[in-house]
């Protein structure tokens, strides 16, 4: 009797379940693979467990819970307000849904008539999608193609998106089903709704998409909002990186040091003027650095002549596979060597993919710098400031430009970022918000007309009088033409630090 006994409590106990096995430590822990949506309608995940506040920094990484990946079964499920029947093989129905439970469907047609179907004793029911327009979708066929667009309408009688800039209308009766297909941003501002505050490993997750996404600004809101909540020793080494990054795409590094970043090369690349000495020898911008700033510098509804290497189609189609914005099959990828340069670089911008602007060769002269060459830098800046008696001579004040050469490309694009990237008294010389209140336009104004009068030296003498507004106008289209009005191109260079008197000399030398 005792042996029976024993031997049923041993078969009563459940098995001990394993637990998963923790990542080693290092790089942060990429997610699994986001899981492709189902044709039929997402089912709700299961209630998560909630969260446990670590109380000391972990050895290891934790391992990833899916649940914390944005995708469209972890969002909030839409509740239907419109639904299509097919009855029999003859016979349907639609309407809006006025009740709907496991086993019956009431709808109130279109002339208010209200019935219920038992769903046991029809064919199908398709719930529509409402809008706004404009949302992207996925369109189920009942062939089985799928097809990805704008929506447009889901109606009664039709589907309508727009595809590629087309507007197309599919037979109601064909559709098998219109469901949402959000964006990447999309996924994130409506899955972080769902996350509550304690859910830290979730919340951990979620900044890790957003890395993996490129989404990096928006990482390191989630990476330092989580810090501010918990000691999550993973959320700390990737706000570093994160943070890395950032500082990457702005021309920055994280830790203050100057390196050469992409499509640049640091100070000891570029060349200085021969038979220079001092601050005359300041280095120019290479040729690479030049045309880097003008794909920058790229307006894409009027661009300049562009040449795109086939070698860099193929890195784009190797490093951003499976982005919705390249083709997937290889008929059309083929022929996406054959499309317009323009195109493949408004996809290159669509993508950020910044590491291979470099590699995009700008032949032509974007509008923006156009208008500095011609209007600005020849017009009166070379003339006037950067003289050898003024800002480009050996004792050059206050700022320097260079005026050796200056019709090359080099010199020009070197002199546009000194202005761009150049401060006295912590007010810039170009002040994109108010172009007129920029430093080198004020110094150009008559001393009666000007807020922030050139300093008393000799020599000195207003460009932009009254007799000469149009070089006025030119100055402020120019700057409100800048894509990157501060100069915030990826590019390692720093103005040359000049020494200049505390008070303005009257008598000293020309500046």
């Amino acid at each position: 009797m005792i042996l029976v006994t024993l031997a049923l409590i041993l078969l009563s106990r459940e098995p001990p379940v394993a637990a998963p096995a923790a990542a080693p430590a290092g790089a942060p822990v990429a997610p699994q693979a986001e899981p492709v949506a189902p044709q039929a309608e997402p089912v709700a995940p299961a209630p998560a467990t909630p969260a446990v506040v670590p109380q000391a920094e972990p050895p290891t990484s934790l391992p990833i819970d899916p649940e914390g990946i944005p995708n469209e079964q972890t969002l909030p499920r839409e509740i239907p307000r419109r639904a299509y029947i097919v009855i029999d093989r003859v016979s349907v129905a639609a309407g809006m849904v006025e009740s709907d439970d496991d086993a019956i469907i009431v709808l109130r047609d279109d002339k208010s008539r209200v019935k219920s179907f038992a769903k046991n004793r029809v064919l199908s029911i398709t719930y529509l999608l409402e809008g706004p327009s404009g949302r992207r979708v996925r369109v189920i066929f009942n062939d089985g193609r799928v097809l990805i667009g704008a929506l447009i309408d889901d109606g009664y009688e039709h589907v309508e998106v727009e595809i590629a800039g087309i507007k197309i209308k599919y037979p109601r009766e064909a559709v098998a089903g219109v469901k949402p297909y959000p964006t990447d941003r999309e996924l994130y501002e409506r899955f972080r709704t769902t996350l509550e505050p304690d859910q830290y490993q979730k919340r951990y997750t979620l900044a890790l998409w957003l890395y993996n996404k490129k989404m990096y600004v928006e990482s390191k809101t989630e990476l330092e909002s989580l810090l501010d909540a918990t000691n999550h020793y993973d959320a700390k080494r990737l706000l570093a990186e994160v943070t890395a990054q950032i500082a990457l795409m702005e021309g920055g590094t994280p830790d203050g040091v100057a390196r050469p970043l992409v499509g640049g090369g640091g100070n000891t690349a570029r060349t200085t003027q021969p038979g220079t000495s001092g601050v005359l020898a300041s280095p120019l911008l290479t040729e690479a650095e030049v045309n880097l700033i003008r794909v920058y510098e790229i307006d894409t509804a009027n661009p300049p002549r562009l040449q795109i290497p086939r070698s860099l189609i193929a890195s784009m189609f190797e490093k951003y596979s499976d982005s919705e914005l390249l083709p997937a099959k290889s008929a059309e990828k083929d022929a996406y060597f054959s499309k317009e340069p323009i195109e493949i670089v408004k996809t290159l911008f669509a993508l950020k993919a910044r590491e291979l602007y470099s590699e995009i060769k700008v032949l032509g002269e974007p509008e923006s710098l156009n208008l500095f060459r011609l209007r600005v830098h020849n017009a009166w800046l070379i003339g006037n400031c950067a003289t050898s008696k003024c800002h480009g001579g050996a004792d050059a004040g206050r700022f320097f430009l260079h005026n050796r050469d200056w019709k090359s490309d080099a010199v020009r694009a070197t002199n546009m970022l000194i202005l761009l990237r150049s401060r006295i008294d912590t007010l810039p010389l170009v002040d994109s918000e108010k172009p007129t209140d920029s430093l080198i336009f004020q110094y150009a104004l008559p001393k009666t007309e000007a807020r922030r009068p050139h300093p008393d030296v000799r020599g000195w003498s207003p460009v932009l009088t009254t007799g000469r507004r149009g070089l006025q106008e030119d100055f402020v289209d120019w700057v409100r033409s800048m894509r990157l009005p501060r100069g915030e191109y990826p590019i390692d260079y720093t103005p040359p630090a000049l020494k200049s008197p505390d008070r303005p000399d009257a008598s000293g030398e020309d500046r």
